[in-house]
């Protein structure tokens, strides 16, 4: 009896090969197929005698057919076992009626005693092809929901935020004429309403831009004790009012981060904890350690259950039992570890309930650049002198509304004031009062594509000098947030109140006095 290499009977191996899934074929060197499996029926609508003695070439879609002879002919000069294409072509095979049906196929070589042949193993591949063409559409789909996602922010960035910072400006110079008037209380808690708005829009639009991918670290320099000294003044009077303290402390080291993101999770931390905290205050402090440099946010706050604390970072989450409205609206916690991911840093936090909560934030020691330069006391003195100074502002503001709000309350304020809606207005009004100017106002987003940051260029070069500049904007990524790293140039986020622009304006030119 007639037995394979493997020993079986020969009638057994083609029982075998009979019960394969896959339809087999096997070809000879010149093309011809020898044998061919009961499967080729159900796959090419062929019964396999009427395929033994055809061209394997029967097979294949014409306008393919005269490249196969030559890839054949190569695989026959160095045969290897693989797959046919390697994946870099879809392959298709022609069935009996005509039609074409897509096919994966691998081939081995096969040396009989005489003569070599070729083992062709064909499946259809038909519902995987849906299947990646649908995934295909799927992440089309997504991408240009992405896509649209982002432009809504953008949008939403400027023209969302602009209404909100007219109210807030115009709001903030009310407060400063009804001082000490019964109208003062109404005021107040108008700015407190504002306030909340414009940090739910701001945390929202955060979150949304960090899902999307559309903030990118911009790394800089960053003085650590001169960015803790900026977060103090920004807190102070808040804790002030609530009677709790602020305090910080710095090493005199700079690190390698972004000023701008590492600065919004330091706010958004500190916001937090005297949102949670009743009596004693807030630390913000840094200490050089083995792995690196470590910021510690500490409160004397109302503490986190043991339970809560794996989930303080969930989005929407709000601490049980926080009261007096304090609450918020639980997404800052999601934006500060959303923030230490993107800049590489290591986050942890320990509370005991009734006795505060502590976060530590680790940046490692490669981002440790060196101390900074000793800043000259005297030097801060003249600084200090020239920030009592009222200095002429040129504003660039597109916004009407936004445009009418500042004018009104720098010129309350006592700021000699001139204003420009556009970029070529702004250029003829320095042009005539250049030597008048001290400081520029200006939005990040202008009108036909410009930008302040343009502006603030050619502005510079008429002058001669590097003219300080105030920035607004709602734009968080990286292009608005490398503004920070330019000299002379101050960055608020949109929408600003009345105080912050007027600090950050005499804060600005006292440095720059």
């Amino acid at each position: 009896m007639p037995r394979s290499r493997f020993g079986l009977p020969a009638a057994t191996a083609e029982a075998i090969l009979a019960q394969a899934p896959d339809a087999l074929l096997l070809v000879d060197a010149g093309g011809v197929i020898r044998y061919a499996n009961p499967a080729v029926w159900s796959l090419l609508g062929y019964a396999p005698e009427d395929l033994h003695g055809k061209a394997i070439e029967a097979l294949v879609p014409d306008r393919f057919r005269e490249t196969h002879v030559r890839y054949r002919s190569a695989f026959t000069a160095a045969p290897v076992a693989r797959e046919m294409g390697a994946r870099i072509v879809a392959l298709s095979a022609q069935r009996a009626d005509g039609t074409e049906i897509p096919v994966e196929i691998r081939l081995a070589p096969l040396q009989s005693s005489d003569q070599r042949f070729v083992v062709a193993a064909m499946r259809d591949v038909s519902e995987r092809r849906e299947m990646t063409e649908e995934l295909r559409l799927a992440r089309q789909v997504a991408e240009r929901a992405s896509e649209a996602k982002t432009r809504f922010l953008a949008t939403a960035s400027h023209d969302l935020r602009q209404p909100l910072q007219t109210l807030q400006l115009l709001a903030g110079a009310l407060a400063r004429q009804v001082e000490g008037t019964p109208a003062a209380d109404l005021v107040t808690r108008q700015l407190r309403a504002l306030d909340s708005m414009a940090d739910l829009l701001n945390v929202l639009l955060d979150v949304s831009k960090l899902e999307t991918g559309g903030v990118r670290p911009a790394l800089t320099e960053v003085p650590l004790a001169g960015l803790f000294a900026d977060l103090a003044r920004h807190f102070e009077a808040a804790a002030a009012n609530r009677g709790l303290e602020v305090s910080v402390s710095a090493p005199p080291v700079v690190v390698r981060s972004d000023r701008v993101l590492l600065r919004q999770l330091l706010q958004n931390l500190l916001s937090n904890a005297l949102k949670f905290t009743r009596e004693g205050g807030v630390w913000l402090a840094a200490e050089e350690g083995p792995d690196g440099i470590v910021i510690v946010v500490a409160d004397t706050g109302i503490g986190i259950a043991p339970a809560d604390l794996e989930r303080i970072f969930d989005e929407y989450f709000q601490v049980a039992g926080a009261g007096g409205g304090q609450a918020g609206f639980g997404l800052g916690l999601t934006i500060v570890r959303r923030l230490a991911d993107l800049l590489g840093l290591t986050l942890s936090v320990a509370s005991e309930p009734g006795r505060g909560t502590t976060f530590r934030l680790t940046l490692p020691a490669s981002a440790v650049v060196a101390s900074p330069t000793p800043v000259d006391p005297a030097a801060g003195a003249s600084a200090t002198a020239a920030a009592a100074l009222k200095p002429a502002v040129l504003i660039v503001e597109d916004d009407a509304p936004v445009r009418t709000a500042l004018e009104l309350l720098l010129s309350l304020e006592g700021y000699p004031v001139r204003a420009a809606g556009t970029a070529a207005e702004a250029i003829a009004t320095f042009r005539a009062h250049g030597d008048g100017i001290d400081i520029v106002l200006t939005d990040y987003h202008l009108n036909d594509g410009e930008t302040g940051l343009a502006v603030l260029g050619q502005l510079r070069e008429l002058a001669g000098r590097d003219l300080p500049a105030v920035v607004l904007s709602g734009d968080t990524s990286s292009i608005v947030g490398n503004l920070a790293a330019i000299e002379r140039v101050r960055v608020l986020r949109k929408p600003v109140d009345a105080a912050q622009l007027v600090n950050a304006m005499e804060a600005l030119f006292g440095e720059s006095g």
